[in-house]
C-alpha cells in the first residue's frame, strides 16, 4: 500500500477492530483450531514459552496454555485485551505491539497468524520476532499467499487486497527472503490448498 498510514492512524483503526463480543461466541472453536496448529509445533521445540502476536482476545494463547505452555498474548485492541483477561485469566494479555516487550524476554514459540500483512514495517517485525525468540525457537506464520495457484489472475480482485487492513502482500519467495535476512534458518512452508502461506522458521541454535 502506498502511502502507508502513520502508526497513530493504524492504532486508532484497530481499536474495537475485533468486535470482541462476537469473538467471544466463537472462542472455544478458535481455541480448538489453534490447538490443532500448536500441537505439531510442540515437536519442534522443547521450550514451553509461547507468545501470540496480534492475539485478539487471546484464544491461541489459551490453547497453548491448555497444552502446557507459559502463554502470553499481545494485541493493539484494548477492548479485545480486556475481554481476553476476563475470559482467560490464567494467561498473560498485554496491550501493545511486540516491540513493547523487553528484548530480554524470550520465547520458544511465537505465533504470527494473519499479522504480517497488517504492519507498516514487515522487515522490522521479522527482526523483532527473531530478537524475542530464544536460541532454537521457532515462529509459525500465516498470511495470504500472492503466489498461490488459486489466487485470482486479476490481482486487484483478490479478496486479500483490502487496504488499509492489508498493507503488504507476500509470495512465499518474498517471505523466505525477508525472514532469511532477519537471520532465520531453516525456513519451510506447509502445503495449503487455499491461497494462504503457512511458514515455520527457526532462530538457529548457533
Amino acid at each position: 500500500l502506498f502511502p502507508m498510514p502513520r502508526p497513530d492512524q493504524l492504532s486508532a483503526f484497530y481499536q474495537n477492530y475485533h468486535a470482541a463480543g462476537s469473538f467471544e461466541a466463537k472462542a472455544e472453536k478458535k481455541i480448538f483450531r489453534a490447538s490443532r496448529r500448536i500441537r505439531p509445533l510442540m515437536l519442534l521445540t522443547k521450550g514451553r514459552r509461547f507468545l501470540d502476536v496480534g492475539g485478539s482476545i487471546g484464544t491461541a494463547a489459551e490453547a497453548a496454555r491448555r497444552l502446557g505452555f507459559e502463554a502470553s498474548s499481545i494485541e493493539l485492541d484494548e477492548a479485545a485485551v480486556e475481554k481476553g483477561r476476563e475470559l482467560f485469566p490464567d494467561g498473560k494479555h498485554v496491550v501493545g505491539v511486540i516491540d513493547d516487550l523487553p528484548t530480554d524476554e524470550k520465547f520458544d514459540l511465537i505465533f504470527l497468524a494473519e499479522i504480517i500483512e497488517h504492519v507498516i514495517d514487515p522487515e522490522g517485525l521479522a527482526r523483532s520476532v527473531f530478537d524475542r525468540l530464544g536460541t532454537g525457537g521457532i515462529v509459525f506464520l500465516t498470511t495470504p499467499d500472492a503466489s498461490h495457484f488459486r489466487r485470482p489472475r486479476d490481482f486487484m480482485t483478490w479478496k486479500s487486497v483490502k487496504p488499509p487492513e492489508h498493507l503488504t502482500l507476500f509470495t512465499r519467495k518474498g517471505l523466505r527472503a525477508l525472514f532469511a535476512k532477519a537471520g532465520f534458518s531453516p525456513i519451510f512452508f506447509k502445503p495449503h490448498v487455499k491461497p494462504g502461506a503457512r511458514m515455520i522458521a527457526r532462530r538457529p541454535r548457533a
